[in-house]
């Protein structure tokens, strides 16, 4: 039986404390809700409500808990990528940064993000094989009016992308109108309710508080059965407790209300933990992503929901506060993709990104690419049988002639993780490539993929269909 190696960076009575405490808050302190239709909705499955505050008692929460579906799909536009969930392996899925503004080009230069490159991104996206679907970055508004960027930014992802897409709304009035675009792409919303190639992220701050464009999410996603990864985005030492074990508590606590509303709405909705905690350097105030502790907070988050409630889990697993591509980053970020690796976590997210989650580089997206292989290839393990430790053939005595040409070599011997881009060839053959470093693979994979883009093959109709809920959605939205 092939092995797994993972971390569990609590006990089990640490992590019933943890469930209590996570539970206490919801049913004695409650949550903020900006919205009186989901208040009200609330308040008819059986919350206690006062005003915008909610409780929800702890067997309310076990019957929430209970309707989360054990199993379930996120689509892809595709066909060809589909997620199953939870992993059929017990591997982890990948998905890119989302909100980023910046991007880094091949020529170093930075700049607010283009339709052009939103297309670019997403048809990287496509071919990285350890990235399993794609999230929206955010559309420069020199370039699309800035009250609909994430529509004319959905609109361009799902015209080129043949993997799943993650959706997050910026204004409350936009939830209802990127349903309706993603509806268009697969020819109305009963189809996209039963392949969802889109999920929603739905985040709670400040602390325990949904404003009205987050609750306008839950509500509007759970009324048409659509997934979501409900999140939450706390800083520790600014919005929540300066310790990562109390900005975990917080941040479960939050991502659980989510789950609690959504579910009481409409039982068996999925969802997707997403706890993405960041910290604030006291010494400096600058929000970090990226430092161990935090690291080790979305440990225990990971392990709450996937072991302690058996709820998909999903959060960071690459990142830097670097600004650049550099050794700082890539210390960073591995360090980062490999204690997540090694936790429970069903979803992997922030592949490409840079500046604590401001940018993204298509580069460094091609890196992670490779980063990820690794993990992966970690998180799978190692069988031990007497077939994989060679034991005969060392009973044997074959180590006399050496194992190059022995059976058990021709066996085993692909089994090993090559990287891609990684240098395998020692000074000699790298010196006659050229002296190639990882930045000039990565360039060199880029110039080969942009030359070959794969799209997906969308029908005039549905082009079509996607541009008329765009343009309603332009009406609607855009100011004068």
């Amino acid at each position: 039986m092939q092995g797994r190696i993972k971390y569990n960076v609590m006990t089990n009575q640490e992590m019933e404390l943890m469930k209590n405490r996570v539970e206490d808050l919801l049913s004695i302190r409650g949550i903020e809700v900006d919205h009186p239709e989901l208040v009200a909705e609330l308040a008819a499955k059986g919350a206690e409500v006062n005003g915008h505050n909610v409780k929800f008692s702890k067997d309310l929460i076990k019957k929430a808990v209970a309707a989360i579906p054990a199993e379930f799909t996120l689509a892809s536009p595709s066909g060809e990528h589909d997620l199953k969930f939870p992993h059929p392996t017990g591997d982890f899925y990948v998905r890119t940064n989302t909100g980023a503004m910046n991007y880094v080009d091949t020529k170093n230069d930075t700049h607010y993000i283009t339709l052009d490159e939103v297309a670019e991104w997403t048809q990287l996206i496509n071919v990285m094989e350890n990235v399993n679907y794609c999230t929206l970055p955010s559309t420069s508004g020199e370039e699309v009016p800035v009250e609909a960027i994430d529509v004319s930014t959905l609109a361009q992802v799902l015209k080129h992308s043949k993997k799943h897409i993650w959706i997050q709304p910026y204004e409350a009035e936009n939830v209802q109108h990127l349903i309706d675009i993603a509806a268009a792409a697969v020819g109305g919303l009963e189809n996209l309710q039963k392949r969802p190639i889109v999920s929603f992220i739905a985040c709670g701050v400040p602390v325990l508080t949904y404003k009205r464009m987050d609750a306008e999410v839950i509500y509007r996603c759970a009324k048409a059965g659509l997934p979501v990864q409900p999140c939450s985005l706390p800083t520790a030492g600014a919005n929540t407790p300066v310790t990562s074990q109390g900005t975990a508590l917080v941040a479960c606590a939050e991502v659980l209300a989510m789950i609690i509303m959504i579910q009481l709405l409409n039982p068996g909705t999925p969802v997707i933990a997403t706890t993405l905690l960041f910290s604030m350097d006291m010494m400096t105030t600058y929000t970090l992503q990226s430092n161990t502790e935090i690291t080790m907070a979305r440990l225990i988050c990971m392990q709450l929901f996937e072991q302690g409630y058996n709820i998909r889990a999903h959060s960071y697993g690459t990142g830097t506060d670097s600004l650049v591509i550099d050794e700082q980053n890539m210390i960073e970020r591995t360090s980062l993709i490999h204690m997540m690796a090694m936790s429970d976590a069903s979803v992997l997210g922030g592949a490409g990104q840079l500046e604590t989650a401001k940018t993204i580089s298509p580069l460094q997206l091609i890196i992670d690419n490779e980063i990820f292989g690794i993990a992966h290839r970690l998180r799978r393990g190692l069988e031990i049988s007497d077939e994989t430790l060679g034991y005969n053939e060392i009973m044997n005595g074959d180590d006399k002639a050496g194992f190059i040409l022995s059976d058990h070599t021709m066996r085993h011997f692909t089994e090993p993780h090559r990287p891609l881009m990684f240098n395998r060839d020692g000074m000699a053959k790298w010196e006659q490539a050229g002296k190639k470093t990882l930045l000039d693979q990565a360039l060199d994979r880029y110039n080969e993929l942009v030359a070959k883009p794969v799209k997906i093959d969308l029908t005039e109709d549905k082009i079509k269909a996607i541009d008329e809920a765009l343009a309603k959605a332009h009406k609607a939205l855009i100011k004068g």
